[in-house]
């Protein structure tokens, strides 16, 4: 008898090559087939479409001819006595309807306070945090908001009122008992920390002094018949005389920069244009209609094939 051998199949790379092509080929039909139905789906009920854009676009116009137009404005500050939290939340749980006549209350629509977001995350703000998401606990933002600063918003029917509300909430704030305390202990503590801070300035100087001129004198030993000088090490004061006059030169400027309770950073602008403008309320509408009369339509079009898949799914259970 003679043993047979069996040899590896070999691999055919015309066929491998044939195979990977028809897939290709069988993908790109599947996906024509999708964009052809999509297409002729949209062709078919272009009229539909075209009705539901114009029930968006004339409901947006008569929205703004119905709703009263109102400016939005923003305000950038910081805290040098209380945390921006602090800040926030009392202007955002301040009845502000007391301070306001009648007449200019109905021209306010709105006043909040909001944080200010570090998104690159560089120690400067890059964009303010939206009313509507200030209660949520996403954590990203959370993190992303910069202490100390804050954001006052306000929305506003007529922008004359925007000098005067900016005077009534920066009174509200810095007429605040606990502000006032707090400003007057952090300006007291700042002109005692002043002459401290010279005082040990002048004692580093002094002290520099002593070790340059009196304890860097050399030193000698006799060894037999040689005789060894050598020189002490000297301590070298600069870095901290001048680590301690930029300390100063901060507090000084403190001082005398920021008196006042709160800083403003970037003051209201009076908004060219209002918020609620007809060509955004047309486009916002057309979308809303567009997705509604979307869905619609699907369904009208493909009711037979989803009722019978519902029927097919009952007789299956």
């Amino acid at each position: 008898m003679t043993d047979k051998k069996e040899t590896p199949q070999e691999i055919d790379l015309i066929e491998l090559f044939s195979n990977i092509g028809n897939w290709i080929g069988t993908q790109i039909k599947w996906i024509f087939n999708i964009v052809e139905r999509i297409f002729y789906f949209f062709l078919r009920n272009a009229l539909w479409f075209a009705l539901f854009i114009f029930v968006g676009a004339t409901t947006g116009y008569l929205s703004h001819r119905v709703a009263k137009l109102f400016y939005h404005s923003e305000m950038i500050g910081y805290s040098h006595t209380i945390s921006n939290i602090e800040v926030i939340q009392s202007l955002n749980n301040w009845n502000y309807g007391p301070e306001f006549t009648e007449e200019e209350m109905e021209n306010i629509k709105n006043i909040g306070a909001t944080y200010v977001l570090d998104i690159n995350d560089d120690g400067r703000w890059d964009v303010v945090e939206d009313l509507k998401t200030l209660s949520s606990l996403d954590t990203n933002i959370m993190k992303q908001r910069l202490y100390g600063n804050f954001c006052i918003q306000i929305e506003v029917f007529d922008t004359a009122m925007i000098p005067k509300i900016k005077t009534k909430v920066m009174d509200y704030l810095s007429n605040n008992k606990r502000v006032i305390e707090r400003n007057e202990i952090r300006l007291k503590q700042q002109e005692q920390l002043i002459p401290r801070l010279q005082n040990e300035i002048t004692d580093l100087d002094s002290l520099k002094n002593l070790e340059y001129f009196e304890k860097n004198k050399p030193t000698t030993a006799k060894l037999g018949e040689m005789l060894l000088i050598g020189e002490k090490e000297t301590k070298l004061y600069h870095n901290e005389v001048l680590s301690l006059y930029k300390q100063k030169q901060a507090i000084e400027k403190d001082l005398f920069l920021n008196k006042d309770p709160f800083e403003i950073i970037l003051d209201f602008s009076v908004p060219a244009k209002e918020e609620n403008n007809v060509v955004l309320l047309i486009i916002r509408f057309v979308k809303y209609f567009f997705v509604l009369g979307f869905l619609i339509i699907l369904f009208f079009d493909q009711r037979k094939f989803i009722f019978s898949q519902i029927k097919r799914s009952k007789e299956i259970e």
